[in-house]
């Protein structure tokens, strides 16, 4: 009889096909870890875009709000609105109020709407 332990068709697994399995999936692994990388860079740098974005707009806001800032606290600000607000006038002019008519057109009657004159109400 003879012995099947030794078959020459069978796979032998030994220690070069062990060490080629290791590296193989070695391979696999670091090519994975780098996808995985390259992933995670385009997310940052994609966030890193629209922060930026978000920091030109916040600091053109700043830029108006501290020109609204100088602007409310100059003289002529200040002097515009004690005018317009509390009538100020300087010593030698003139302070004129103008009385504005009210309106022109009759105040409406209440049936006077515009359906009520289609319809005969």
């Amino acid at each position: 009889m003879t012995s099947h332990f030794r078959d020459p068709r069978l796979f032998r697994f030994g220690p070069l096909q062990m060490l080629l399995a290791l590296a193989a999936l070695l391979c696999g692994l670091f090519m994975y870890a780098g996808v995985q990388t390259a992933a995670h860079n385009v997310r940052l740098s994609e966030e890193r875009r629209d922060v930026e974005a978000e920091i030109a707009v916040l600091l053109a806001q700043q830029a108006e709000l501290e020109g609204l800032r100088s602007y409310l606290g100059s003289d002529e600000y200040i002097e515009a609105i004690a005018r317009s607000r509390f009538g100020l006038v300087r010593p030698g002019e003139t302070a004129v109020l103008v009385d504005a008519p009210l309106t022109s057109e009759p105040a409406r009657q209440p049936g006077e709407r515009w359906w009520e004159a289609l319809f005969d109400r």
